[in-house]
């Protein structure tokens, strides 16, 4: 019983000075920290100003045709079956494009993107008709 009655006759206080020194210790801290880093009004840079520009910049009209594995031919957002061997609808929108970059004058690039298991006779059906709407820049991309 003497156990019980020592503990109640303790009385427990806080200690002040610690806390003090902690929080001395974390403003310190956080001041330094603070200093370190480099605000952004403190970084110099260089805008970009206004740049008048000699020459016209052409900027090239490029056209993607697809040819899908069964032939069917995609050619901005038409589509044309693989029973047309001529391609006639095809030569007639490549020429107006064709057209319209050269009333830009702008150069003017076809993209014949086939798919690996075309065959190769649809190919020659749209380079042909790439060739009757007068198209001089003709490449090729790989399908993924």
């Amino acid at each position: 019983m003497d156990l019980t009655e020592d503990l109640e006759e303790v009385k427990l206080e806080l200690q002040i000075a610690p806390l003090i020194d902690v929080v001395f210790l974390l403003l310190i801290y956080f001041m330094v920290a603070a200093s370190l880093i480099k605000k952004e009004g403190d970084i110099s840079f260089i805008l970009p100003a206004t740049v008048n520009q000699t020459e016209k910049v052409k900027i090239p009209l490029e056209v993607l045709i697809e040819i899908d594995e069964d032939g069917t031919v995609l050619f901005e957002g038409l589509t044309f079956s693989a029973d047309d061997e001529q391609l006639k609808d095809l030569a007639g929108q490549v020429a107006a494009l064709k057209q319209v970059a050269k009333s830009q004058q702008s150069p003017f690039f076809v993209n014949i993107l086939p798919n690996k298991f075309a065959f190769h006779e649809r190919v020659i059906n749209v380079m042909d008709a790439c060739a009757a709407a007068g198209v001089d820049s003709l490449t090729f991309s790989k399908s993924f």
